[in-house]
């Protein structure tokens, strides 16, 4: 039991050294929108052109793709051992001082609570997303969240490109979603904090923001390829 929750809290803390590249990974860059322009005609009218301003990049919800529903378990779970440290911080002896764990406590406090609003913005804002033949990490209205600073590329992964996937540290328990594809080119790629298999491609994990059985279906159904375990 004790090494099943070291196992967990492990876990947790990769999710939270992974926040500084999951933010890039899932960080829209902002892109010029298409947007109304006012044009005056030779009749002294105003009319409202729709055509985009120069080299504005629009990105077009594909319509057939499917979301996953989000899930606030992870947030939930986060913000409760906050509460839990924030509570063993306040604990005192009987002459009404502190531990000496009160400051400890109280840095899990805080770093905990934090990442719970992190997850909680993570999970209300981005969806994954799985279309005829790929799988995606999108806003939550289903548009492109724009290319991958860290890796390049856009957010979006053929099935066919899929070398195992798979939820750590188990799929009762997600706190993590882990993949491994070889669409990365080599040169882009880079080292995982932790490593499940010996496969070649790029390894990506994003902290289980969203319906883990609906994920599980998703990529069953499209066969994404998976390491039997």
């Amino acid at each position: 039991m004790a090494m099943k929750r070291f196992g967990y809290l492990t876990c947790i803390g990769i999710a939270i050294i992974q926040c500084h590249k999951s933010t890039c990974a899932f960080a829209p860059r902002v892109n010029a929108l298409s947007s109304p322009r006012c044009t005056k005609s030779i009749h002294n009218e105003y009319t409202i052109s729709s055509k985009p301003l120069p080299n504005a990049a629009t990105a077009p919800l594909n319509m057939s793709a499917e979301l996953v529903d989000p899930s606030y378990n992870l947030a939930i779970g986060a913000l409760g051992i906050g509460l839990a440290g924030g509570f063993l911080e306040d604990v005192r002896k009987a002459n009404g001082d502190k531990l000496p764990t009160a400051k400890l406590f109280g840095g899990l406090a805080l770093v905990f609570t934090l990442f719970a609003a992190f997850l909680t913005f993570q999970t209300t804002t981005l969806r994954f997303s799985f279309d005829e033949d790929s799988f995606s990490l999108v806003k939550s209205d289903g548009s492109s969240l724009g290319e991958n600073v860290v890796v390049g590329g856009e957010n979006k992964w053929a099935y066919s490109s899929f070398k195992n996937w798979d939820f750590l540290p188990s799929a009762d328990f997600p706190i993590l979603v882990y993949f491994r594809e070889d669409q990365t080119p080599v040169a882009n790629r880079e080292d995982a904090p932790i490593v499940v298999d010996d496969l070649e491609g790029q390894v990506h994990f994003f902290p289980a923001i969203a319906n883990s059985q609906q994920l599980e279906k998703g990529f069953l159904t499209h066969n994404c390829e998976r390491v039997a375990k």
